[in-house]
Parts: structure tokens; C-alpha cells; sequence
């Protein structure tokens, strides 16, 4: 496998652009992602026509239709090896995962949040936990929940059990129905939480309520949790 990891490609992503928000690291991240899996299944490829006795024409005639997206059951999928190869996908999802928290974990270091003491991830079945004022004289905590770019109902469903607010780098404004938006709302007031999603995603949501926030004001809202026990 030659699909570098969630932390690598976060790297990668702040050397290309070390003043890049949080927004735009995550965006980088993505599509560095997307390149090395688009080399990862052309080299299979050339490695395997390699093998084969054939013209250079009818070669590269096989290679472009090997590496043509394809539908399966409703799913589309980068080619037919991907569809073939559960493994990749897999991989591909939880790379996809850690990017996103990986990004917000950043943005807690960036406002000078140590990990351990201010925060914990991945646990109690939470992406992050942030405490105040610290893990080991905790009096209060704020669980968030993290998304990639797509809410569907997990997102709804995870914030309702397992988070206060919720982080996400949604870009599809048309995915927060009036239903969904009330739902999360809903949540949010009971917990003192937020939505935290990408300002162009925010603008565009017509019917967005109170509890819905700017995922590039997050870090400061955890110091200021960190500071004094709830959200500003």
C-alpha cells in the first residue's frame, strides 16, 4: 500500500501551505489523498501490462479502460480494482476519517491545547473530549463529535448520543433539511454545544439556527471552554 497515512498527508498538506486554515488543510489533505490512490492503482496497472507481450497502443487502450470509474450496485467507484479490492476501500475510509480529526486536533494545538491535559481522542466513544480546566482536575467536559464532508444520519444520530457539539467539513448545504437542521439545533441547546461546519457551507444554509457556527472559530471556542467551563 502506498496511500501515506491521515498524519503524513496532514503534513504534507501544512508544508505546502503553513498559513492555510483549517478548512484548507483539510481540502489539501483530501485531494493528496486522492492523487497518491489515483498513482497507487495506475502503477498496479502499468506493473501488470508489463507482463504482457502487447502493442503500445492496445496497452494503453487496456490501461485507460483498467483505470475507468466504475458503478456497482449504485456505488461509484475510482475503477474496477477499487470495486474488486475491499481492503483499499477500507483503508481509503479510515484515512479519510483521521484527516478530519487530525485537522481539529490541530486547531486545539494551534490555540496552545496540550493533548492528555486539555483534550483526550477517542474515547468513551467520542472522537474528542475537552476538558475544563484540565483531564486531571476536570470539573466539566465537552465531547465532539468529528464528520468528513458528508452528514447523512450518522451525523445527526452520533451528535444525539455521543457528542455536544459537533465538528464536521460538510459540503453539501442541501444535506441540512429543515429536519435535520431542527434535530441538531435541538441537540445543541441541550448541551451548549454547536455545529461547527465550513463558512461557504454555512452561508448557503438558508434555515441554519443559533447553534450553528464557523468550523474555523473552533479552536478559540475550546480555549475559551478550557478557560471557563462553557462556550462563548
Amino acid at each position: 500500500m502506498s496511500i501515506p497515512s491521515a498524519t503524513n498527508l496532514i503534513d504534507e498538506a501544512i508544508r505546502l501551505n503553513p498559513s492555510a486554515d483549517v478548512n484548507a488543510i483539510h481540502s489539501m489533505a483530501y485531494k493528496l489523498m486522492i492523487r497518491y490512490r489515483a498513482g497507487y492503482y495506475e502503477r498496479k496497472v502499468d506493473a501488470f501490462l508489463a507482463e504482457l507481450d502487447l502493442e503500445p497502443e492496445v496497452r494503453d487502450r487496456i490501461k485507460r479502460k483498467m483505470l475507468e470509474p466504475v458503478v456497482a450496485k449504485g456505488v461509484l467507484y475510482s475503477n474496477f480494482m477499487e470495486e474488486a479490492s475491499r481492503r483499499v476501500s477500507q483503508t481509503f475510509q479510515v484515512i479519510s476519517g483521521n484527516i478530519a480529526e487530525l485537522c481539529v486536533e490541530r486547531e486545539l494545538m494551534r490555540v496552545g491545547l496540550k493533548k492528555d491535559l486539555h483534550y483526550k481522542r477517542k474515547i468513551e466513544r467520542t472522537d474528542i473530549i475537552v476538558y475544563f480546566p484540565n483531564r486531571h482536575m476536570q470539573k466539566t467536559k465537552h465531547r465532539v463529535e468529528v464528520k468528513n464532508v458528508k452528514l447523512r444520519e450518522r451525523g445527526t444520530r452520533g451528535l444525539a448520543f455521543d457528542g455536544d457539539s459537533l465538528f464536521g467539513f460538510f459540503d453539501d448545504p442541501s444535506e441540512f433539511t429543515q429536519s435535520n437542521v431542527q434535530v441538531i439545533e435541538e441537540n445543541c441547546l441541550k448541551t451548549d454545544g454547536y455545529c461547527y461546519l465550513p463558512p461557504s457551507t454555512l452561508e448557503r444554509i438558508r434555515n441554519a439556527g443559533s447553534r450553528f457556527r464557523s468550523n474555523a472559530r473552533f479552536g478559540k471556542d475550546m480555549l475559551y471552554f478550557v478557560q471557563n467551563g462553557n462556550l462563548p
